[in-house]
């Protein structure tokens, strides 16, 4: 039998099955949301909660099996800012929370999204990058904060 604590992640939380819920939850959230579900109004919610399980799901020791881009390379196209990443990292705290997971699990997820922090924010629209020659730099107002 093998101990709780060599197994990984993916097998501690219950596999695919789990990070499946939590991600329907945390895309339920974000496509409602009025700012952060505006960058992912091009995006089918489908799509993205099967690529997202795919990505965690591999991050978190289960199969290998995502082919999609790293976060940062992603990414690189879109303006987040550190509140807007923020929000993303409280709705996602917020879903694992609703499917009852240990605070040691919810941590330990946590920590792997944590780790693109650095990658994805940036500081300003100059620090965006386009990832084809047909891609347009998303940024996309807080509708929240009044235009000064």
């Amino acid at each position: 039998m093998i101990e709780e604590k060599t197994k990984s992640l993916f097998d501690r939380i219950g596999g695919r099955p789990t990070i499946e819920k939590v991600h329907k939850i945390f895309y339920d959230k974000i496509y409602a949301h009025p700012w952060i579900g505006q960058y992912f109004k091009e995006i089918q919610q489908d799509i993205i909660e099967i690529q997202q399980t795919d990505f965690m799901s591999q991050a978190m020791g289960g199969p290998a099996i995502y082919c999609g881009k790293l976060p940062i390379a992603a990414h690189k196209h879109m303006f987040i800012n550190i509140e807007l990443f923020e929000l993303r990292s409280q709705l996602l705290q917020d879903s694992i929370r609703e499917v009852g997971l240990k605070k040691e699990e919810e941590e330990a997820w946590m920590k792997i999204d944590q780790a693109f922090k650095k990658g994805i924010i940036k500081n300003s629209l100059s620090d965006c990058q386009l990832r084809f020659n047909s891609d347009e730099i998303v940024n996309v107002p807080n509708p929240d904060k009044k235009a000064s």
